[in-house]
């Protein structure tokens, strides 16, 4: 009995520690994770510049600046290929891209309402996610967990770095389908004073649907790869300063690093900073602001998202829809399911 006693004492002594007794259990990890994202704080106020880069069938420079007030009402200033647009809330009907009957009823009676908008919902927990592995990397010089995630009915996240000191994402990747095509979305996220919010996104699209023009339909199908990069963030009274007339264009790089994702390389966007410089070209640039041709509700057809983080809706502007921008062919998605491998990225 000694001796079988001793033995016990040896092999325990020599064997390696199992590893969840070093690591979280994976439920464990959501579970903190989903607790994380309930405790978020929505800024009521927050003001932000976006930088936007579309690539693929059609080509887009845009860089905004938007501020949303405690009222739930924004405004935004978007400068594009040296033009000026003005969006405000009031001026929008926001309808759920999946919603096709609304959508194409709305585009008929009031097409300058109309501005399609995705929901992107960012909580998981055991019961809708099976976690597939965890491992602990760097993510940008910083340490996090990654989880690859699986759905256990419907859900879009795919994968998670979570931060091991808060529980909240340091990035997400999502997979989205709607009535429009399929889509990867990869967002990271910052600390912006007290709030979790926003840093940049990638949306890669593979798209193809109709819409109704006059008595005809037209139908569109190609890519579109849409990067994001949200700087500069303001809250309480600094948020509600009235817009500039001509934002500044600063330099970013609006795609996340998305090499661990595989989803591509960074592009870049370089913009140079406009100035009013006299009372001309004030009224130049009101003009410009207020342009018919810039606002056609039947070629021109502004997109939005909301993050559902917790508690925490971020409504975000996407893109401009240009319908007449010339579409470029693509070949149908493969088996090995290599649907987002964008014009030359690796």
């Amino acid at each position: 009995m000694f001796f079988r006693r001793y033995l016990m004492l040896v092999l325990c002594s020599v064997l390696p520690a199992s590893p969840l007794a070093a690591q979280p259990s994976q439920d464990s990890l959501l579970l903190r994770y989903h607790k994380a994202l309930l405790g978020l704080n929505p800024p009521p106020e927050r003001r932000f510049s976006q930088q936007i880069q579309v690539s693929g069938w059609q080509e887009a420079i845009t860089t905004g600046e938007f501020s949303f007030r405690g009222d739930r009402t924004w405004e935004g200033n978007l400068t594009e290929e040296d033009r000026l647009y003005h969006l405000q809330s009031d001026h929008f009907h926001l309808i759920s891209e999946s919603d096709r009957l609304a959508l194409y009823t709305e585009y008929v009676e009031k097409p300058e309402q109309v501005a399609p908008h995705a929901s992107i919902d960012l909580d998981a927990t055991p019961e809708t996610y099976e976690t597939l592995s965890a491992e602990q990397t760097e993510l940008r010089g910083t340490k996090v967990v990654h989880l690859r995630l699986k759905p256990k009915v419907d859900g879009q996240l795919r994968e998670l770095w979570i931060d091991p000191g808060t529980g909240l994402p340091r990035r997400a990747v999502l997979n989205l389908a709607g009535v429009w095509g399929i889509a990867v979305y990869t967002v990271d996220f910052q600390a912006a004073g007290t709030y979790w919010l926003p840093e940049r996104s990638r949306m890669q699209i593979v798209m193809n649907f109709w819409v109704p023009v006059g008595f005809a339909q037209r139908s569109f199908a190609g890519k579109l790869d849409i990067g994001s990069a949200f700087t500069n963030y303001r809250f309480g009274n600094e948020a509600q300063i009235t817009l500039p007339m001509i934002p500044a264009s600063p330099t970013e790089t609006v795609h996340p690093d998305t090499t661990s994702s595989k989803l591509g390389k960074s592009l870049s966007v370089n913009l140079s900073t406009q100035n009013s410089r006299s009372p001309l070209a004030e009224k130049i640039a009101q003009f410009n602001l207020n342009k018919p041709d810039l606002s056609d509700p039947r070629t021109h057809i502004n997109v939005f998202t909301t993050l559902h983080m917790g508690h925490q809706d971020l409504l975000l502007y996407l893109f401009r829809f240009d319908s007449k921008q010339t579409l470029v062919p693509f070949e149908p998605a493969n088996s090995q399911g290599d649907s987002f491998k964008l014009f030359g990225t690796n």
